[in-house]
């Protein structure tokens, strides 16, 4: 009896364990992707969340969980612990993450690679109708919310202000608030005009619109020419006529490629049918926002830091690069 118990025990045991490897064989053909975007009101979230969607219900391998974030950031920081897997950050951020230079100088270089190129995204300053703002020259002595603190956004409201002749940092009240505290306080008339970085038209925007007189404040196309030669991420945006209720003339904005990025640590499988559900079903979540307009192939593969394996196995494959 004992040895037919002992031998019962092994078989229990044995059983276990290839139960175990087979759960966690099961495991490696299933990921779960979180992906840190930005507030609910911006084009991070919109464009995330209906990308994330469609991967979810075109893909049997890859479940992706949205998560409003602080932004670029955060996400990169949040992206290098491993407490998200994927992110949004403007092309600046990332360059500078994966190669520890501008921001990340000082704390060296994170643990993360680049996935595609989604969109172009416009440098907006917004102001009320009735403040008499029209561009950044008049932002002189007023409050001026310029962006997340901690963002790399931050420094192209600066940059443009700095080409003005404007500093910073004694020439106007400077404000470091989230897009939709900013856009709250200027609709309350606490701050004069709001700076963020996003595909217009943005959704906070459109809303406040809908109720109050705003204006979209202009930059000089020689001024975005000499603050783009001194940072090469930005380059010259137009904000259409229209955009926007009671946007009478085009505006010239700062622009600059949004970009997805990953953990490196994340597993080729994962991120190679990320993006390839990602751009293959395009079309059905085109409509969510007209960013997606712009999301295809060849542009996404254009990185300018160094591509994540999985991302890079399938733009060799499509014969994208």
């Amino acid at each position: 009896m004992k040895k037919i118990s002992s031998i019962l025990m092994v078989l229990m045991m044995v059983g276990s364990l290839a139960f175990a490897a087979g759960a966690g064989e099961q495991k490696k053909d299933h990921y779960d992707l979180i992906f840190g975007t930005a507030g609910t009101s911006g084009t991070y979230y919109v464009v995330g969340a209906a990308m994330g969607a469609s991967v979810n219900k075109n893909s049997n391998k890859v479940n992706v969980i949205v998560q409003p974030t602080k932004g670029s950031m955060e996400n990169l920081n949040l992206a290098n612990t491993g407490d998200i897997q994927l992110g949004l950050s403007n092309s600046d951020g990332v360059y500078w993450a994966a190669t520890g230079t501008g921001t990340y100088a000082k704390s060296g270089k994170l643990n993360i690679k680049a996935v595609m190129n989604l969109y172009r995204s416009q440098g907006q300053m917004v102001a009320l109708k009735n403040s008499g703002i029209k561009t950044y020259g008049d932002l002189k002595g007023k409050k001026v919310n310029l962006g997340p603190s901690g963002q790399t956004v931050v420094e192209a409201s600066k940059a443009v202000l700095r080409a003005y002749g404007i500093d910073p940092e004694k020439d106007i009240t400077p404000f470091y608030l989230a897009v939709d505290e900013g856009l709250s306080k200027l609709k309350d008339g606490e701050i004069d005009a709001s700076f963020f970085m996003a595909a217009a038209p943005t959704a906070g925007v459109v809303n406040i619109a809908s109720t109050t007189a705003i204006q979209m404040v202009d930059i000089d196309k020689a001024i975005i020419e000499k603050v783009s030669k001194e940072y090469p991420f930005y380059a010259i945006g137009v904000i259409p006529a229209g955009t926007y209720k009671g946007q009478t003339n085009d505006v010239y904005v700062t622009e600059m490629v949004t970009e997805l990025f990953a953990n490196a640590d994340v597993p080729e499988d994962a991120i190679y049918e990320f993006v390839k559900v990602a751009l293959e079903t395009q079309p059905q979540y085109v409509d969510a926002h007209v960013s997606i307009q712009e999301i295809n192939g060849k542009f996404a593969s254009q990185t300018v830091t160094e591509l994540h394996p999985g991302a890079l196995k399938y733009y060799k494959e499509k014969g994208y690069l």
